[in-house]
């Protein structure tokens, strides 16, 4: 392993970290679990986001790499406009959620298994699976699946970063103010309609 090589492999590490921050990852997760105020339960939200993210680039690699089979192109795009659908949606539940409290009942029903972060997790690795699969012509196997585990890694510890500050945030500020609180959540309702609407049309 050169050290050109060696440079592309470990700095997956810190893009990937980086890359959990993404608005999109950000404004799903917050949308998320803005309606709880568990602290470890948002921990463990955003590491069932990053196992999801990371588990479903792991795989779509492996793939690559065993039969040279890639997702093609327009089922990527698909995956991107859904993650846009799922950004409005979260927005219009949270907003239907704080306004009427039977839409509340309603979108739980949906949401209630703890899985849904892995799934929102591996919706986003499939929309940004694209630029790292191009990757592999450049690199031997090895180091491409390595690059793959780092970067997956640093997703993962990037939203368990994320969900330690959001915790710390809605226990600590949010839930003692509840005017405060409700600003939050309508705010964070709006935003994720309109980063939704924007990757529609973008």
């Amino acid at each position: 392993m050169d050290l050109q090589n060696s440079s592309v492999i470990f700095l997956g590490l810190v893009v990937g970290l980086l890359h959990a921050f993404d608005a999109d990852h950000v404004m799903a997760m917050s949308t998320y679990v803005n309606k709880t105020s568990r602290f470890k339960l948002v921990l463990l939200y955003a590491t069932r986001w990053g196992i999801g993210h990371g588990g479903v680039l792991t795989f779509l690699a492996c793939i690559l790499i065993l039969i040279g089979f890639q997702l093609p192109q327009w089922l990527v795009h698909a995956f991107e406009m859904a993650v846009g659908v799922l950004l409005i949606y979260l927005g219009v539940r949270l907003l239907a959620a704080y306004n009427r409290a039977w839409f509340d009942k309603l979108s739980k029903r949906f949401f209630k298994h703890d899985h849904m972060p892995l799934f929102i997790g591996m919706l986003h690795g499939v929309a940004g699976s694209a630029p790292l699969l191009a990757l592999l012509p450049n690199m031997q196997h090895t180091d491409f699946m390595l690059h793959i585990a780092l970067f997956s890694m640093g997703c993962l510890v990037g939203m368990f970063l994320f969900g330690l500050g959001l915790g710390l945030i809605q226990t600590r500020i949010l839930q003692p103010h509840t005017r405060l609180s409700s600003l939050f959540t309508q705010l964070m309702g709006c935003s994720s309609i309109g980063l939704g609407g924007y990757w529609l049309i973008a």
